[in-house]
């Protein structure tokens, strides 16, 4: 899987609403991109263009490195009870509900109820932007929901790893 990613940049625009243009950091080449980070942004406003952007490409090309650290870390936290620890990432991280669960019930027969990784959590994970796409949600929550997924790399993996089951 590793073999296959590779970096790439979504620019988005809009001309209502927050009037600003977006340009966000991506792994592609699996099912569905991976967001890296947040979105950032430049407002349409006072004659701001494409070229605006290249301020703020530091940032975005900076999020890259810290985001590969990041993922490479998760392969070293080991979890006990994966499906459980999925299940409350998920929810503290307010992914959609049915996709949620479907996601993770995938996970749970794949896995087998054995220890994982916590990259192997968040990879299966990605099945949930690709369960949204596929029955054609919204591209703003869409955002909103890889922009969540971006922030399970930060979180403490140990503190969702629990033998208590959870409802979603």
């Amino acid at each position: 899987m590793a073999a296959k990613l590779m970096p790439g940049i979504r620019f988005i625009t809009s001309d209502t609403g927050i009037a600003s243009a977006k340009v966000s950091a991506l792994l592609v080449g699996g099912q569905y991109p991976i967001h890296i980070g947040s979105c950032i942004s430049v407002d349409h406003r006072h004659k701001k263009g494409v070229a605006d952007f290249a301020d703020k490409l530091n940032q975005l090309f900076a999020q890259f490195g810290d985001f590969v650290a990041k993922l490479q870390k998760l392969m070293e936290i080991s979890l006990d009870y994966p499906v459980n620890a999925m299940t409350r990432v998920c929810k503290k991280l307010s992914m959609p509900k049915k996709a949620a669960v479907e996601a993770i019930s995938m996970f749970e027969m794949a896995n087998g109820g054995i220890a994982a990784t916590a990259h192997d959590v968040f990879m299966a994970m990605q099945e949930i932007p690709y369960i949204l796409k596929t029955q054609n949600t919204p591209q703003a929550k869409m955002l909103t929901v890889e922009e969540n997924m971006a922030r399970a790399l930060s979180l403490r993996w140990s503190e969702y790893d629990l033998a208590k089951g959870v409802d979603y």
